[in-house]
């Protein structure tokens, strides 16, 4: 029993500390891609964090353009890395989208495979999330400088700004980040299941 739980509580620090580290990888590739402001305190927190690890990969991955090519990798690579670091520890399965995938016995390629697909999934929540806290945001805290605020306006706004061109105001009201929000949902789970099972 008390085996059990040292392993559950070994999964649960491996998977929140590559998940973060993660995180901030997509936050990196995202900035850089909507071509967030620099100097933004949180995108300088982004960018020292991600460094080390991404300076030494550009000379192999350059970007292209406004995407990050090397910031997309080293994702894939820490989601990859967290799976092995499991199978290491013999955890049998891991949580995907809401979704428990054994990974005992699954080759290399699959693990790989599931690697790009909890990455899709991350992005997406890193979406999701993103555009309900500017909303939440706007109603709490309207108008002045707020650097997450900033930021996050950056990231929605692909996402947000071809919705508000279909969805009118309603009463003075901006419904496009609950269109956008059930979208994502929506698209999470007609496209995770199937790429699971490619696996």
């Amino acid at each position: 029993m008390g085996g059990g739980y040292g392993l559950n509580a070994l999964q649960f620090l491996i998977g929140i500390l590559v998940d973060l580290y993660a995180l901030v990888l997509v936050l990196r590739f995202m900035l850089q891609a909507v071509r967030a402001d620099y100097y933004n305190p949180v995108a300088q927190f982004v960018v020292q964090v991600t460094s080390p690890v991404l300076k030494p990969m550009r000379r192999v991955l350059p970007s292209s353009g406004r995407y990050d090519t090397s910031a997309a990798v080293a994702v894939l690579l820490v989601m990859l890395l967290k799976l092995l670091l499991y199978r290491a520890v013999s955890v049998p399965n891991t949580i995907i989208a809401g979704y428990a995938v054994g990974i005992e016995h699954i080759w290399f390629g699959g693990l790989a495979w599931l690697a790009v697909v909890d990455a899709i999934t991350l992005v997406i929540n890193v979406w999701f999330f993103a555009v309900l806290i500017r909303a939440v945001l706007s109603w709490i805290s309207p108008g002045g400088y707020n650097p997450i605020a900033e930021v996050l306006d950056r990231i929605t706004d692909p996402l947000l700004r071809p919705v508000r061109r279909v969805i009118p105001l309603v009463g003075g009201i901006d419904l496009s980040p609950l269109a956008v929000l059930i979208g994502l949902q929506v698209l999470k789970m007609l496209l995770v299941p199937p790429l699971l099972h490619l696996a």
